[in-house]
């Protein structure tokens, strides 16, 4: 990708609107590293009369996320696993997250895995960066909309089966080093704007889940995105992960007809 391309950050123009709105690549931390590029998308955020998030978060629903992150009242984070894998995640989480496994038993594997994720950020903001974007919209009193609806992002965290959850938890857990290099690699991805290449290897760390998780979600979201810019004036922040590739936002915009241009934030 040419120099002038590798950016998180795009103008993005549709055919029935004169004004420009834009879009912009996220991560979910508070790793002070990831708010390189903070003074140029706010003031993007300002120019424009509405932002969107990948969902709203007014509409996120406490009782409905504690839920799903329940497992079912009939099973235990120990029956998804053999005593051995138990014990080593139960030894894992002490060492590294300084919790006993008890407090996790009724806890879906996907969400102690996120946790686990979490924990190896810094922790330097108030907010992670799509929230303290979504913040200062609020602020600056737009019009505050999501891409995506909270319970969609609910659904699609319920077509991912226990046993694959289990498996997920289990191989982060025994490979933990290259997963913490993996963590450590797309972080300098980001902070280098190097587009293209933290896709792919976001694409390569997703396994089997890629095509739930980036590819099905990629054509909705540029079908919405493509609607939203046709009405008006939005900042558009998703995960950075949906920006590049073949089957990437950007390139689905391009296939829609709309004009895009990249902005420098380095």
């Amino acid at each position: 990708m040419k120099k002038k391309k590798q950016t998180f950050l795009w103008e993005i123009k549709h055919a029935k609107n004169d004004a420009p709105s834009y879009l912009f690549g996220t991560m979910h931390v508070r790793d002070e590293r990831a708010f390189g590029a903070l003074s140029i998308v706010e003031e993007k955020i300002e120019e424009c009369a509405a932002f969107a998030a990948e969902f709203n978060f007014e509409d996120a629903d406490a009782v409905q996320m504690n839920g799903q992150m329940q497992l079912p009242e009939n099973q235990s984070l120990k029956d998804l696993f053999k005593a051995k894998k138990y014990k080593r995640i139960a030894t894992f989480l002490e060492k590294h997250i300084g919790a006993d496994i008890a407090l996790f038993e009724q806890q879906k594997p996907f969400f102690i895995y996120q946790l686990i994720t979490e924990a190896l950020f810094q922790k330097d903001m108030p907010f992670a960066l799509d929230r303290h974007l979504y913040e200062h919209a609020k602020a600056q009193g737009k019009h505050l909309t999501g891409v995506e609806t909270f319970a969609e992002q609910m659904e699609i965290m319920e077509k991912i089966s226990l046993e694959q959850q289990a498996k997920i938890l289990y191989q982060t857990i025994k490979d933990f080093k290259n997963y913490r290099k993996q963590l450590k690699k797309l972080t300098k991805l980001y902070q280098e704007a190097k587009l293209q290449q933290l896709n792919k290897s976001a694409r390569k760390g997703m396994g089997s889940l890629r095509k739930l998780l980036i590819d099905d979600r990629n054509y909705i979201m540029a079908d919405r995105i493509a609607e939203m810019t046709a009405r008006q004036s939005i900042f558009i922040a998703i995960g950075a992960g949906h920006l590049g590739g073949k089957t990437g936002v950007l390139r689905l915009l391009k296939l829609k007809n709309m004009k895009l241009k990249p902005i420098k934030h380095g």
